[in-house]
């Protein structure tokens, strides 16, 4: 497309996460500008709020206007101007509208690079002005394969490919960063010790689990949800006898989580821990979802109803 100079003025890259959406924007914005140092590629995201240290909910309209402004200024190069919207999904309404008109008729060599999840995630108004890229789940043997050109060992290849789930920048993440393994094997612990707890045992783990202290619970709710979804996968597998399909290594903990849980309870927990994520962008109370697990994964006391774990409106 560059070559033939048919390169649209929006793409819109939707797939799963760790799979290259953020791979090839950069590959892009390489062979168009050079470099993403280039003061020609702007990038679209999510602030931090001075007061808490935390990121903003969503991209507003004034970041826009202000991107608007820049994108009205001849470029520094003479040639493209790059903009990457990370997470399309969180444009404010008001964002949204500011963006349409430019993201329609860009003035000049323009080209607006969105990610998202997937396409179901941003305004149909938005989707309709961009061509759509899809990024699916990598093949485990194309995965190796890669990972043996980069260097690696085929064990540790093979092992990466294993978690990754068919996520490229997993197998990747884990190769080459220790921190990614260990909080895999912390996973894996509290998940362990939170379903063969008793329910007494389970609540006192959720102020653990996430501290009060804890400055991104949104984040680190998702990360958690993460962790027990692969080691709950990995105890269906065991249970379905499809031991060359497991993430992790047997372990007594696991093993014991395989006998506890029934394949049934396996796939409600799983269902719930579903809910939990689709409701983390609505900013929910991350203990009481927490706790809303522990109670639902006692078959007696599943009582509590999930809309209860919304965090209370601040005033």
């Amino acid at each position: 497309m560059i070559a033939g100079q048919t390169l649209p003025h929006a793409l819109l890259f939707v797939g799963p996460e760790a799979v290259g959406k953020t791979l090839v924007v950069h590959q892009l914005v390489n062979l168009l500008l050079g470099s993403s140092t280039h003061p020609d590629f702007l990038t679209l995201e999510r602030l931090v709020d001075e007061k808490t240290g935390k990121r903003k909910s969503q991209i507003s309209v004034e970041q826009v206007r202000e991107l608007n402004a820049r994108l009205g200024l001849t470029s520094l190069s003479g040639g493209w101007k790059v903009v990457f919207i990370q997470d399309s999904s969180t444009l404010s309404m008001g964002a949204v509208n500011a963006l349409l008109k430019t993201l329609e008729e860009p003035k000049g060599n323009v080209l607006f690079l969105l990610r998202a999840g997937g396409t179901e995630d941003l305004p149909a108004t938005i989707v309709s002005r961009c061509q759509t890229l899809r990024f699916g789940i990598v093949p485990s043997k194309e995965i190796i394969e890669r990972l043996l050109k980069m260097g690696f060992t085929k064990v540790d290849a093979q092992a990466a490919a294993a978690q990754s789930l068919g996520r490229p920048g997993r197998a990747v993440r884990f190769l080459k960063e220790s921190s990614y393994q260990a909080e895999l094997t912390t996973g894996l612990h509290q998940a362990t010790a939170f379903f063969t707890g008793s329910l007494p045992e389970r609540l006192r783990q959720v102020m653990e689990l996430i501290p009060k202290t804890e400055t991104e619970k949104d984040e680190a709710l998702g990360l958690l949800v993460d962790q027990w979804e692969l080691v709950l996968r990995d105890v269906l597998l065991r249970q379905l006898g499809l031991h060359a399909l497991q993430t992790f290594a047997s372990t007594e903990a696991l093993d014991r989580l395989a006998i506890s849980m029934s394949p049934q309870d396996v796939l409600a927990t799983c269902a719930r821990l579903g809910e939990v994520r689709r409701a983390i962008p609505s900013h929910i109370n991350s203990h009481l979802s927490l706790e809303h697990i522990a109670l639902a994964t006692s078959p007696k006391l599943a009582i509590f109803a999930f809309t209860g774990a919304r965090r209370p409106h601040s005033t």
